[in-house]
């Protein structure tokens, strides 16, 4: 859009010949300005028309000379100069040094007033102000339209392409193709990795554009409110117009409010699958009913299920957590035919239907990892096992974390200790165990806040050494001797026993797993 010097040579009743430059006819024109001043330049900020009788430039042809490269440097769109006052033509050393430069000088007649070629200006480009609007107009209520008709991303990115030509392609903020439109034979993991980061992640410039071998390509941001939803891609062969990227503007603000929308519902379905799981996972939903449940969240029914569980870097951050549930929940989704998610105790924890929960944990933990640039992300692999089995896959995907702190997969061969405990014997069993031998002590620690349950699992998971034990309790060695004589006499047992160390040892492990 926009008026150029060819638009202006061909408007009629001005009569405006070209008489050097004619390469730089296509230039657009921002508006016009009069000056019989020889350096008009600092009162200019490049693309108009400069308008003059020549007043200033009577002298010799350097002077001339001059005045060309000034307005050339400036920027300028080209010259008109009104003949019929000092000069009865353009100069020819005007002429020649326009034509070096490639820069567009026009002759006007002596009857007309520079007044009528600034309003003929004035009134192209207010006409094609007025077009920009209403096309702008047009494109938002078409594509207002098709959400409002429950149009989804992919029918958004056709309406783009229909209007502006080219490809499209809609990411989300981890680089999955949400939908796609012409792409052909692009790669989009290519195009992908293309943007710049702070483009893809949210953190830097929300627009960017990119000339390769597929053409001319843009990228923008798609924002709601101030959360990055992702991005779209929409190339050309040739170079993008006004038109183009006022069409992928608007689209970009309607996929905002169409992914926030998406948001919404899928967080909605998640906190009532939560729920459900969280439920599950303490106990306190089982049997038929909880197969019920999980097949209303979208599993098949009698499908084995695997729970996973996975610690991030930032069990403390709720918006950290909530993030990395949707990340898992995307990352998981793409590879299970059926995925829920769900924050518990400042960990994900998921189900999910898959043969092969371990390979899927595997690719899981690299793509999160990658994601949030840290290499603090594990993953817990529970057993696959029946819908009504589903916490004793948590257990085991929980309990095989701790068990092998240093591991980046767990699975329930890093188990240990935990694993004969889990599978061997029922909670009741648990209790009593644990009650007989630890029970003096948890009693003593809830009427007087003694610490000694803490001090016995730190000195037995030091092996018995008084230095590393109080250092994980922050204490001196002669308190944790302290702590440790009381528990022996109240257990009526030598901690300095292998045998007595190991049955206090098995206790701690089976309150560990009584406690979730």
């Amino acid at each position: 859009m926009g008026v150029t010097i060819r638009d202006l040579l061909n408007l009629p009743g001005l009569g405006l010949g070209v008489v050097a430059g004619k390469e730089g006819l296509d230039r657009s024109i921002r508006w016009a300005h009069t000056s019989e001043l020889q350096d008009p330049t600092p009162w200019l900020s490049g693309g108009e028309l400069l308008l003059t009788t020549g007043m200033g430039l009577k002298g010799s042809p350097a002077l001339q000379r001059a005045y060309i490269r000034r307005l050339v440097q400036a920027g300028l769109a080209g010259l008109g100069f009104g003949v019929g006052f000092d000069f009865d033509e353009v100069p020819a050393a005007i002429v020649k040094a326009a034509d070096r430069e490639g820069f567009p000088v026009l002759e006007v007649p002596y009857p007309v007033p520079f007044l009528a070629i600034a309003e003929a200006i004035s009134s192209r480009l207010t006409d094609d102000r007025v077009k920009d609007a209403q096309m702008s107009v047009e494109v938002h209520e078409g594509l207002a339209a098709l959400v409002a008709d429950g149009a989804g991303p992919a029918d958004v990115l056709d309406e783009v392409v229909s209007l502006a030509g080219g490809w499209a392609i809609l990411f989300d903020s981890r680089g999955s193709v949400l939908a796609s439109t012409r792409a052909g034979e692009l790669d989009p993991k290519n195009v992908w990795e293309r943007l710049p980061d702070g483009l893809r992640n949210g953190t830097g410039a929300r627009t960017t554009s990119d000339v390769g071998p597929h053409g001319t390509s843009a990228g923008m941001a798609v924002m709601s409110g101030k959360r990055h939803e992702g991005v779209l891609v929409f190339g050309r062969e040739h170079r993008l117009y006004a038109r183009e990227r006022l069409v992928v503007h608007h689209a970009v603000t309607v996929l905002g409010l169409l992914l926030a929308s998406r948001r919404a519902v899928i967080e909605a379905e998640r906190r009532v699958a939560g729920d459900m799981l969280n439920e599950a996972f303490a106990g306190r939903l089982s049997g038929a009913e909880l197969e019920r449940r999980l097949e209303l969240a979208g599993f098949s029914k009698g499908a084995p299920l695997a729970a996973l569980v996975i610690e991030g870097p930032s069990e403390h951050d709720a918006v950290a957590l909530d993030e990395l549930a949707w990340a898992a929940d995307s990352s998981l989704g793409a590879r299970a035919s059926g995925v829920r998610t769900t924050v518990v105790a400042g960990r994900v924890a998921a189900v999910m239907a898959h043969p092969s929960p371990l390979e899927v944990a595997h690719d899981v933990v690299a793509e999160l990892s990658a994601g949030v640039g840290d290499a603090g992300i594990r993953i817990g692999v529970g057993d696959a096992v029946a819908m009504d089995s589903i916490r004793q896959s948590y257990l085991t995907a929980l309990f095989a974390l701790r068990a092998a702190p240093g591991v980046e997969v767990a699975s329930p061969r890093d188990l240990g200790s935990y694993g004969l405990l889990l599978g061997s014997q029922p909670r009741p069993v648990l209790e009593g165990f644990v009650r007989a031998v630890l029970g003096p002590l948890l009693d003593r620690d809830e009427e007087r806040s003694s610490e000694l349950v803490p001090s016995v699992r730190a000195f037995v998971e030091a092996g018995g050494r008084w230095e590393p034990g109080a250092d994980v309790l922050g204490v001196h060695r002669h308190t944790l001797r302290y702590r440790i004589r009381q528990a022996e006499e109240l257990l009526g047992r030598d901690l300095s026993s292998t045998e007595d160390q190991l049955e206090v040892w098995l206790a701690m492990k089976a309150s560990d797993i009584l406690a979730e």
